[in-house]
């Protein structure tokens, strides 16, 4: 008799472990329901759903969310004139100075951009991964912060910074 109330109780234990792991695997699972596979190591998940725009394969994804972050990238460079008033008070060498440096960060990031795009299409992932991380350089907003200016383009900056973070989860999937 010992061993059925055993074996009822081993039975029941089984049971109640298998039902635990399928809700954990299920609670994990809907963490991803409407994010693209090419997005689940992404930092920012919705957010690089968006940018990798429906990509059935890897290269496609990085392909058009690199692409996405260059949109963004040289949109921020049109903006740029919104800091001319945040540096009005400033010293003319001053001024020049912060024009200067975020006139070149704008230019590097997107040239860090798109030699990033033709890496990827040259296949060369060394060089993918360099430019997409210099890509993510904040001199302007290092120089505006350095002169006690509060950068009038910080929402945007960081919604960059956001999408060249999520470029490099996602080539580094590749």
């Amino acid at each position: 008799m010992a061993p059925k109330k055993f074996n009822c109780f081993s039975l029941f234990f089984l049971a109640l472990v298998a039902l635990l792991l399928a809700q954990s695997t299920t609670t994990e699972a809907r963490k991803f329901i409407g994010i693209n596979p090419f997005c689940t190591t992404a930092s920012h998940k919705k957010l690089c759903t968006k940018m990798v725009n429906g990509a059935t394969n890897m290269h496609d994804a990085t392909q058009n969310a690199i692409q996405a972050t260059l949109v963004l990238a040289t949109k921020i460079q049109s903006l740029s004139r919104l800091i001319e008033p945040a540096i009005a008070n400033l010293e003319p060498v001053s001024q020049e100075s912060i024009r200067s440096t975020c006139k070149d960060s704008f230019e590097n990031t997107i040239d860090d951009l798109e030699t990033s795009l033709q890496a990827l299409k040259d296949n060369d992932q060394g060089t993918l991964l360099t430019h997409l991380s210099a890509a993510t350089s904040s001199d302007c907003d290092d120089a505006l912060t350095e002169f006690g200016v509060d950068n009038p383009l910080s929402k945007v900056s960081g919604i960059l910074a956001k999408e060249v973070d999520n470029c490099l989860a996602v080539v580094q999937q590749i």
